[in-house]
Parts: C-alpha cells; sequence; structure tokens
C-alpha cells in the first residue's frame, strides 16, 4: 500500500511556535482561544478547547488543557494519521519527518533535552530559555507536538528529581 502524510509547512510550524511557545507565559483559556481563532482553527461546540489543525482540518485534532485558570499543555498534529493498513510502511516516513522538525527545534532551542524510543514510538523534548517544554514524537501512525508550560515542566521536574533522590518512587 503507498501512503504519504499530508505535513505541517515549515512556516507554519514556526508561525505556531512563535505564537504558543515563545510569546509570553502564563497563557490563559481566552489567550488560547484567540490563538485558536487566530489560526483558523475551528473549535467543538460544547468545548472549545479541543479544535481542528492545519493538516486534519476536518478533526477535532488539536487541544489544550487549563488548569488554574492557565493553559498547562497544548497539542497540535503535524501529519495527519495514516490509514492502519499503512501502519508497517509508514513508520519510516514518520521517523523522517519527525526528525525534521526536531532540526527546527534543534535550531531554535538547543539540543533535545530528553529523547526516547521505544519500538514503533519516539519523543523529543525541548526546553526553551522561559522554561516552556516542547515535545515532538509520533509513531508509525502519525507525528504531533506538544507545548508544556513553564509550570508543568517545572513540576515533571521537581518530580523526577525527587525520585532520582529517592524521597518517592514511580510506583506512587
Amino acid at each position: 500500500m503507498s501512503f504519504e502524510f499530508t505535513v505541517l509547512s515549515d512556516d507554519r510550524f514556526i508561525e505556531i511556535l512563535q505564537a504558543w511557545v515563545d510569546s509570553p507565559w502564563p497563557k490563559t483559556a481566552e489567550d488560547g482561544y484567540a490563538l485558536r481563532d487566530r489560526f483558523g482553527w475551528v473549535p467543538a461546540e460544547d468545548k472549545p478547547s479541543l479544535f481542528t489543525s492545519d493538516v486534519r482540518p476536518d478533526e477535532l485534532s488539536s487541544s489544550f488543557s487549563v488548569s488554574g485558570g492557565n493553559i498547562r499543555s497544548m497539542r497540535v498534529p503535524i501529519t495527519d494519521i495514516a490509514p492502519e493498513e499503512a501502519w508497517g510502511y509508514s513508520l519510516e516516513p514518520a521517523k523522517v519527518i519527525y526528525r525534521h522538525f526536531c532540526e527546527i527545534l534543534t535550531r531554535r532551542y538547543g539540543k533535545a533535552k530528553q529523547r526516547s524510543s521505544k519500538k514503533e514510538r519516539y519523543r523529543s523534548t525541548f526546553v526553551t530559555p522561559q522554561g516552556v517544554g516542547v515535545k515532538v514524537g509520533g509513531n508509525d501512525a502519525l507525528v504531533s507536538c506538544i507545548v508544556e508550560s513553564p509550570e508543568e515542566m517545572f513540576i515533571a521536574s521537581e518530580y523526577a528529581r525527587l525520585v532520582a533522590k529517592g524521597y518517592i518512587s514511580e510506583d506512587e
């Protein structure tokens, strides 16, 4: 079977980074709605933090989460989803796309702080000077990007520090 991903353009990815990642934090839900609308993404009728994307304009494929009035994370697809019958063939093209977007992030933010790869799953985490996390990853079906607030990144690093020191176990 032949399948080719629909991929977010580099220019649009950089535009999204500038708006969501490089602009001041914290961001409120209202900031998120304004950014969603600025990009022309269409919200779900009953949940405005769930919305369409460039590569999946007919699906509710992007979202952001809010806690305490501020955005904690935002997820946007970089590719559409490969049909299940193409998954065996789509892993290598997905990894090429993933590596390309990692290169863009490396040029902007420096080397990835964390990388993981397990079978057909892979992810790299970049951290901006203001502490925003940008994770690019995927599998044989898709590639996506997750933006995490500085607060979320701090909580994750503090948790990892406490686990490393033995104050808490990961099983808790």
